[in-house]
């Protein structure tokens, strides 16, 4: 498998990170959708990331897709989606929030990074900043962390990863967001997620 895609996207990252945790083997082509632009319509003529090559020769788009396809491929002892419902529909609530707040921030980011200062709109960044706050404090109202160290299981699961890329993504790329409205308790599971193995090899 071929993996498309550079890892200051969290999508990316979270696909990324996702595949070492489910054991599969794959290449990393590191191109980004803003300065490869003509290398990125040769693999995905959508120009969008991450973007999956299968085995089979598939072109899968989309970070959730990727992985529930990933989910139905690996070994069941790697699957990152419990098989207990309480256990999955919790994990799909927090997976929710987590990928609401990473759409949030990418767009902030790009309002400051990427829009014209003539387009700038204020009355739209003060709502998605109002709304990054509301969401980082309802994570925080629902992550219990264990005596693992993680949220689902007693082992990394999906909700683990994709609420760890988010925070590193804010502490990145919104620095202000992340010191002022990421509470201690995610700055601390954001901090021992980002010291593991697994992790640590898929830094940006």
């Amino acid at each position: 498998m071929k993996l498309i895609g550079m890892l200051d996207s969290p999508y990316v990252r979270r696909v990324a990170i996702s595949l070492k945790a489910m054991n599969f083997s794959f290449e990393h082509e590191e191109l980004s959708v803003f300065n490869d632009i003509e290398k990125m319509k040769v693999v995905n003529p959508l120009i969008k990331a991450p973007s999956l090559m299968t085995d089979e020769g598939i072109l899968l788009i989309d970070s959730t897709l990727i992985l529930e396809y990933l989910d139905r491929k690996c070994n069941e002892n790697y699957s990152l989606l419990s098989k207990n419902m309480e256990q999955f529909t919790k994990s799909q609530y927090l997976i929710g929030i987590a990928l609401t707040l990473c759409d949030k921030a990418v767009q902030l980011f790009m309002e400051y990074n990427r829009r014209p200062p003539e387009k700038f709109y204020q009355e739209w960044v003060d709502r998605i900043n109002e709304q990054l706050q509301a969401g980082l404090s309802l994570l925080d109202q629902q992550v219990i962390i264990n005596d693992a160290g993680y949220l689902i299981d007693n082992r990394i699961m999906q909700a683990d990863i994709s609420i760890a890329v988010m925070l590193k993504y804010i502490e990145k790329k919104l620095s202000s967001i992340y010191n002022n409205y990421v509470s201690k308790k995610l700055k601390v599971f954001s901090s021992a997620m980002e010291s593991t193995s697994l992790f640590k090899e898929l830094m940006f």
